[in-house]
């Protein structure tokens, strides 16, 4: 709100409304002299709070009748007030609505300037994909009211927003940074048509914020083709080692990478057996084991250089993996482990 009467009293200095506005002080302070000089000492109308109410009850012509001036000078000041009210109260009422209706229209279609703080910018437009992405941002409670500013090209996007609760848009143009407040983002997520649209905006992106004191805002880099992932990464390592990779067609790892920087690798490597770290093995615990504390077989396993990565309920081929442990949590024969290790892991389940 301070924003928007920041933004009034800026337009009312301008050209269109200056004249109303004057028009209204001027009758104002008109108004206020004769009914000071010609009121009977000690009216109500005299006193400053009760005369501009006087004053705003009479332009609007709604009149009251709690206050009114009783002497020929005052009455005539009272004249003044609502003529002016009729006259310039109604120009500069019109230019206000029509102000604040441009206003809509340009946020709408793009054209505004915002004034977000602490928000999440996602350069390139596809609404089924941009929605998935917020729908689980929304998920975590520390994002559920973050607001979300997508900067569109300019063939993306006909007519006006057509989710304007869920986020913001922006046009994209030589002023698309600054409009969606780029330097004071959380997190800024590029997804061009092609990824190596995607290496040219984020080239640009980056310039912009260097010239903006270059604030720590998060950048992610939208892939489609994972075949390429070295090659952008190369790319984009070039223009600043900060920005992560994530694969686009995935709203879910997008959403977990915007809230938790740095984890988008993370994704990547268990998504493709973990590079060079180590592979991903299935171990089945024989039915005869009985019960194993989790801790122990974790620690266990982190001592011969592999780790627990989740515990699944059965040997079926669809065991229902859980990464998450349950306190004190026992592992019984018949369960299926995830396992990361540069070789299968042989456990000794009777020294264990």
């Amino acid at each position: 709100m301070p924003f928007v009467l920041m933004r009034l009293v800026d337009r009312i200095a301008g050209r269109s409304m200056r004249m109303p506005a004057l028009v209204l002080l001027a009758a104002f302070l008109a108004g206020w002299l004769l009914i000071a000089v010609f009121e009977e000492p000690g009216a109500d109308i005299k006193k400053p709070h009760e005369y501009f109410w006087y004053f705003i009850v009479s332009g609007t012509t709604t009149g009251y009748g709690d206050l009114a001036p009783a002497t020929i000078g005052g009455r005539i000041g009272g004249v003044i007030a609502i003529v002016s009210g009729l006259t310039a109260g109604l120009m500069l009422f019109a230019e206000v609505t029509l102000w604040l209706a441009k206003g809509r229209t340009m946020k709408a279609n793009g054209r505004a300037r915002l004034s977000h703080r602490r928000h999440i910018v996602i350069v390139g437009y596809e609404r089924d994909g941009l929605r998935a992405i917020i729908g689980e941002l929304r998920a975590d409670p520390d994002f559920a009211r973050t607001p979300v500013v997508t900067i569109f090209w300019p063939d993306e996007l006909t007519g006006e927003n057509p989710d304007p609760d869920v986020y913001d848009v922006v046009a994209f143009d030589d002023t698309a940074y600054e409009r969606a407040c780029l330097e004071h983002a959380r997190a800024a997520v590029v997804v061009g048509r092609t990824d190596d649209e995607t290496v040219r905006v984020m080239l640009g992106l980056a310039a912009y914020l260097r010239r903006h004191g270059e604030p720590p805002v998060h950048l992610l880099a939208g892939l489609h083709d994972g075949h390429r992932r070295g090659e952008i990464m190369d790319a984009l390592t070039l223009i600043t080692p900060d920005i992560e990779t994530v694969d686009i067609d995935d709203p879910a790892v997008v959403a977990v990478s915007v809230r938790n920087p740095g984890v988008a690798a993370i994704y990547h490597n268990l998504a493709s057996t973990l590079d060079t770290d180590g592979t991903l093995y299935r171990v089945d615990v024989p039915e005869e084991v009985g019960e194993r504390s989790r801790i122990d077989v974790a620690i266990f396993l982190l001592r011969r250089g592999s780790t627990l990565l989740a515990v699944g309920e059965s040997h079926r081929p669809n065991a229902n993996f859980r990464l998450t442990s349950a306190p004190d949590e026992k592992i019984r024969g018949g369960q299926s482990l995830a396992v990361v290790a540069a070789s299968r892991p042989e456990i000794p389940w009777r020294d264990l």
